[in-house]
């Protein structure tokens, strides 16, 4: 080969070489103040039964044919159990794999013990102390981090790690920008471990692209002023200049020609976060519930212990799509239990309204894991009456005195005929509550159960 020939070769690999990242999927990094979005975890339609229970069958673990009573008393699948939380509590069954992967690989690989079954979602186990007992089992470990990553979303005040505040956390500088990211780190307070779960998040369900803009790059087209934040390979417009600066930049804005902007779908405009507290321009403070806003006075705010820094300034243009809702009325929207300290009466009270709960069972059975604040009978008496709560769907009752067997569904008890029936239903007689014959009677007999 002539010299010549030679160079034109080596300036071909050298030039190939520098080029290759050019074309290749850009790397994706981990952001530890935004795992995850706010949609990524409230998507609770991203996988049907079916898929979720193809997903365990592909994945190598043995959670494809593990069955376990499930919270309301029947056995059932893993993927089963999986589902039911996730649309109970309207969590992403994505996000809850993704958990079970992280507390104990049992996703991919078959356990190595079977305490890893009761514990299987790390809810309840805590550093340097024994986990809480009464939280083991596979479907109460499923139940319980649906249900607290769903709680973490709708009562962000109620906890340390919040949304927009800067933190310590390993060690490490960390700025939760949206609910979802803030609920992870209040589950798992530890950078790795939250970077544990984007690396399987990432693995399994964040879609692949050959774009080489990864999730959070900010963008423009050439001659526009419009924003764009690409997430799950979508690109998702800013409307507000408010809503930009809360958690970005312009400085970090990438400017591209709209053809190569036009290669991603057009997804959801960006928002507030559930739950913001926003002030008009007008002085008025409101919080933003489900796309609506709700006007807050004084005294609620102070009530339910909100701190002035978290509330955002806006402009009017930024609460054109919000609808007006209902003022809040009381520091309790999504829901709390109150005891009146003179009667010892307990309520659960939402918005202006309490209902009350008129035996200890219901308490156990809806409410395990509220905290109950005491209040005076005159407070108290500021709320409107309620009806009595009953116990949820999928409860199975009896009395002490009687043999018979009920299920509680849609404000009815449905009587279990036999114990064929019983047992063919997929029922455990271990799941039948013993309650008292008042308690039982606050439900009309339904239909008996049938095969």
């Amino acid at each position: 080969m002539s010299f010549i020939k030679k160079i034109a070769v080596l300036l071909i690999l050298i030039l190939t070489s520098f080029n290759w990242p050019l074309i290749c999927r850009a790397e994706v990094f981990f952001n530890p103040n935004s795992i995850i979005s706010d949609h990524d975890l409230t998507d609770y339609q991203s996988m049907t039964l079916e898929e979720i229970q193809k997903f365990l069958e592909n994945a190598g673990g043995t959670l494809d044919t593990y069955q376990c009573t499930d919270v309301d008393g029947k056995k059932k699948l893993a993927s089963e159990i999986i589902w039911r939380a996730a649309q109970e509590y309207k969590v992403n069954p994505q996000i809850i794999i993704t958990v079970l992967q992280k507390e104990q690989t049992l996703i991919s690989r078959p356990p190595k013990k079977s305490s890893q079954y009761d514990w299987a979602t790390g809810f309840g186990c805590y550093d340097y102390r024994k986990p809480v007992q009464r939280f083991s089992g596979f479907a109460t470990q499923v139940d319980r981090a649906a249900w607290r990553l769903r709680y973490f979303i709708e009562h962000p005040w109620e906890f340390f790690y919040r949304a927009g505040q800067t933190y310590k956390i390993s060690r490490q500088k960390v700025s939760p920008q949206n609910l979802a990211t803030a609920a992870l780190y209040n589950y798992t307070p530890y950078v790795t471990g939250n970077k544990l779960f984007w690396s399987i998040w990432q693995k399994w369900f964040v879609k692949k692209t050959d774009s080489k803009f990864t999730d959070g790059t900010l963008l423009k087209a050439e001659g526009d002023n419009g924003v764009w934040l690409i997430q799950n390979n979508q690109r998702r417009p800013f409307y507000s200049k408010t809503i930009f600066l809360l958690n970005h930049s312009f400085k970090n804005v990438k400017e591209v020609s709209s053809k190569e902007l036009e290669k991603f779908e057009v997804g959801e405009p960006m928002t507030f976060p559930n739950y913001s507290l926003v002030k008009a321009s007008s002085g008025e403070i409101f919080m933003l519930i489900d796309g609506a806003k709700r006007s807050i006075s004084e005294k609620i705010f102070k009530a339910i212990g909100f701190n002035p820094e978290e509330v955002i300034k806006v402009e009017s243009n930024d609460l054109l799509t919000y609808k007006k809702g209902s003022p809040i009325l009381t520091p309790y929207p999504s829901g709390a239990l109150l005891q009146d300290k003179a009667s010892k009466s307990v309520y659960y009270v939402e918005e202006d309204i309490k209902y009350p709960i008129i035996d200890r069972s219901i308490l156990d059975v809806n409410f395990p894991y509220f905290h109950i604040v005491k209040a005076e009978s005159e407070y108290l008496s500021e709320f409107k009456n309620g009806e009595p709560v009953k116990f949820r769907d999928g409860t199975l009752v009896k009395t002490a005195n009687e043999p018979n067997v009920y299920l509680i569904t849609q404000g009815q008890r449905l009587l279990i005929p036999s114990e064929e029936i019983f047992d063919a239903l997929g029922y455990q007689w271990s799941a039948i509550l013993i309650i008292p014959e008042a308690v039982l009677s606050m439900y009309p007999l339904g239909e008996p159960l049938k095969i």
